[in-house]
């Protein structure tokens, strides 16, 4: 019997060989940049490794926080240039390291270390959500698993017609370094997003402060800050953007 996973695995790995082809033929020109997954199979992705994570670290639900959470995610989602297809949802790990992890396909996570960075700040808070939201809507992490399998990671295992262990997977998804390049334009999409929503978008450099604060008192980044940009050049482009585009908030 053939199952929608097998069909969608099938897909997927006639997906590989071409790209990879194309590649090869190509010499690898422009290959980083590669995506081969469809809004459908990040969905599918995301709703998998999200069970996985789920299952390691079970979502806050019923406190205060989670229901902040969810508010402020819903009060950003009209203005993200929400993506047709993709189920968002925003939920709290309770986990003291500062951390927030988006998935391809929707899924949002903030980890308890990062509210209690932020506070009470919730504009602050808005702002991380919404780098968040931009690194699913500009599909970065697709892009990465993309260019992963087109460089033979997993790929032996697709063609099999099965796919990669989700809990490696979901290893993966919590520790995903995007490059520099890819946080650059979160950043921007985050700041332009939360100022439509009518969050105050400096709540963006009042995170990279206490960030930055925070990294010199522990002696070093956070191990999922390692990879990012220097935090004082986020601060630099985030105020230059916020100056120069005149966002009007608050409303």
């Amino acid at each position: 019997m053939v199952t929608g996973t097998m069909m969608r695995s099938r897909r997927a790995a006639a997906g590989v060989v071409a790209v990879t082809l194309a590649c090869l033929l190509a010499g690898g020109v422009g290959c980083r940049s590669t995506n081969f997954l469809s809004t459908r199979d990040e969905v599918h992705m995301g709703r998998e490794v999200a069970t996985e994570i789920e299952k390691q670290y079970p979502p806050m639900a019923g406190t205060a926080d989670a229901a902040r959470v969810a508010r402020i995610g819903e009060k950003l989602m009209p203005h993200c240039e929400p993506r047709e297809g993709v189920p968002y949802s925003f939920k709290v790990i309770a986990q003291k390291e500062i951390n927030a992890v988006s998935l391809p396909g929707g899924p949002v996570y903030i980890y308890r270390g990062l509210l209690d960075l932020v506070g009470k700040d919730d504009d602050a808070l808005a702002c991380v959500l919404a780098h968040e939201v931009g690194h699913i809507n500009a599909r970065h992490a697709a892009k990465q698993w993309s260019q992963q399998m087109v460089t033979n990671v997993g790929l032996i295992v697709l063609l099999k017609g099965k796919a990669q262990d989700n809990g490696s997977l979901a290893a993966g998804m919590l520790h995903l370094n995007y490059s520099r390049d890819d946080e650059f334009e979160s950043d921007a999409r985050g700041v332009s997003y939360a100022a439509k929503a009518g969050f105050d978008p400096n709540g963006m450099v009042r995170f990279f402060k206490k960030l930055e604060a925070s990294t010199k008192e522990k002696g070093g980044p956070p191990e999922f800050m390692r990879t990012h940009p220097d935090t004082k050049r986020r601060i630099d482009r985030v105020e230059r953007m916020i100056e120069t585009q005149n966002y009007r908030y608050g409303k």
